[in-house]
């Protein structure tokens, strides 16, 4: 096994394979990884699919409190966390308490939220190192499995995040943000404003500059809060 590592590891130095194509060849077995999902269905398949493809599934949690107390018992290699595990902590969250605790860990997140900052305005710096998978753009979990490879061969590697340099969401303030999810819950401008302590005219030009922040055009045909709706769970990856 070691003549194999040092030849793709010389091959790709030589750039004349991917480390994707690396840790396809080579891809880590029976490694300890821990999962954190909050759907039940979902950690049950993938945790199983995972199995298969020959990592120890040591944990399988749905929330932040059981994915620590997880890592104490186990001391997995890689994390592969959602999220958005529902109310209280989310998995970035849990993965930087993870990496607090075992500074080389393996951290994936595998999620269906394009833009990252619906679920925290104030979204923190992920732990170095981190990948980031969409669900809705995952078609095996072969692919999963590769990654998690990734992770664990290389769990500090410098790695652009999707969202950091493009999309709507990566300047939009925080304020924005959180009246753009009291929009999407059904809150009028009243509600809003009397919850934000500020005026309906405030709340108004914020809606202004959430549509053109989303590109969204003025039309006398459509209703704005439908448009900025739409475009929230859109984001959340939960497209109506």
């Amino acid at each position: 096994m070691v003549w194999i590592y040092n030849l793709f590891r010389r091959l790709f130095r030589r750039r004349l394979i991917s480390m994707t194509d690396y840790c396809h060849h080579c891809r880590v077995k029976n490694a300890r990884l821990i999962l954190v999902e909050d759907d039940p269905f979902t950690r049950a398949t993938l945790g199983d699919a995972l199995a298969q493809h020959g990592f120890d599934i040591r944990a399988r949690v749905g929330t932040a409190f059981d994915a620590i107390e997880a890592q104490q018992i186990h001391d997995p290699q890689v994390a592969l966390l959602d999220l958005d595990l529902g109310v209280g902590a989310s998995g970035v969250d849990v993965a930087i308490a993870l990496r607090e605790r075992n500074p080389k860990i393996g951290i994936v997140f595998l999620t269906t939220y394009k833009a990252p900052r619906l679920i925290n305005s104030n979204l923190p710096n992920l732990p170095q190192g981190s990948i980031f998978l969409n669900k809705l753009e995952i078609n095996s979990t072969a692919k999963i499995a590769t990654q998690i490879s990734l992770a664990i061969l290389k769990p500090l590697a410098k790695r652009a995040l999707p969202w950091v340099r493009s999309g709507p969401f990566s300047t939009m303030p925080a304020a924005q943000i959180e009246i753009l999810k009291d929009i999407a819950a059904g809150l009028s401008t009243t509600e809003i404003a009397r919850t934000r302590g500020v005026s309906e005219q405030a709340i108004d030009k914020s809606i202004t500059r959430i549509s053109k922040n989303l590109g969204i055009p003025k039309s006398a045909d459509q209703n704005l809060r439908v448009q900025i709706v739409r475009a929230y769970f859109e984001n959340k990856g939960q497209g109506i």
